[in-house]
C-alpha cells in the first residue's frame, strides 16, 4: 500500500519475564508485515513451549482500513489473555507488530482479573524492551547539478529531517538521489527549485 501519513511501529525485537504467585509469563514483542508469518511464529513458540499452559497472543499488521487486528486467548478465560496484549498495540496506535505471552502455571490460580494485569505486565515489559519508531513513507527525488553548487546544496540539505541523500554520482555533473519523506516532498522540491532556479516540475519528472 502507497501510504502518505507515517505511522508507528516496533523499533526491534523485545523479550521478557514477569512472575505473578509463581506463574511465570514469558513476552515477545515481534515486528511483522506478514499475518501468515506471525501465526507462524506463535505455532513455533508454541511447539518451543509445549508444557506452558497458554500462549497468547495480540496483533495489529497493516494501515487503516485494511489494517488486521487480532487476539487469541488460548484457553484463557475471554480477553484475559490475547486481547490485553492487543490493547497495548491499539493503545499506542502500533501496527506491524505482535506481542506473545507464553504461561507457565504456578498452581495459584490469578483469577481475571489478575490474569489480564499480569498477561498486560508481560506485553508492556516486552514492547518497552522493543521499543517504538515512526516510520515515514518516502519517494525518491533524482536530478544533477554542476559541482559549483555542490557544497550550497549539501549545506542546505543537512539539517533538514525529512531529506537523507540516499545517493551521489559523479561524473561531468553531479547526480543526487534524494530520499524524502512524502508528506514533506512537495515542501521540500519548492525548496529545490528555489534553490537551483528549476521548474519543480523538473524534479518530479526525472
Amino acid at each position: 500500500m502507497d501510504l502518505t501519513e507515517p505511522f508507528i511501529t516496533l523499533a526491534g525485537e523485545g523479550e521478557s519475564e514477569h512472575v505473578v504467585e509463581r506463574s511465570r509469563f514469558l513476552g515477545w514483542a515481534l515486528p511483522y508485515e506478514d499475518l501468515d508469518e506471525a501465526l507462524a511464529h506463535v505455532a513455533a513458540l508454541k511447539k518451543e513451549h509445549y508444557d506452558a499452559r497458554h500462549v497468547c497472543y495480540g496483533l495489529r499488521i497493516g494501515h487503516g482500513a485494511q489494517c488486521v487486528d487480532r487476539s487469541n486467548d488460548d484457553g484463557e478465560p475471554a480477553r484475559t489473555g490475547g486481547f490485553p496484549l492487543w490493547q497495548l498495540l491499539d493503545g499506542d496506535n502500533v501496527t506491524n507488530a505482535m506481542i506473545v505471552v507464553v504461561r507457565y502455571y504456578g498452581g495459584v490460580k490469578l483469577g481475571t482479573g489478575g490474569l489480564a494485569r499480569a498477561y498486560r505486565e508481560a506485553g508492556r515489559l516486552a514492547l518497552d524492551s522493543a521499543g517504538l519508531k515512526t516510520v515515514y513513507t518516502e519517494i525518491d527525488l533524482t536530478f544533477a547539478v554542476e559541482y559549483g553548487v555542490v557544497d550550497k546544496l549539501q549545506h542546505t540539505l543537512k539539517p533538514l529531517e525529512s531529506v537523507r541523500i540516499a545517493q551521489t554520482e559523479y561524473t561531468d555533473v553531479v547526480t543526487f538521489t534524494l530520499a524524502v519523506r512524502k508528506v514533506d516532498c512537495e515542501e521540500v522540491v519548492d525548496l529545490l527549485s528555489q534553490l537551483l532556479q528549476r521548474d519543480p516540475r523538473s524534479f518530479l519528472d526525472d
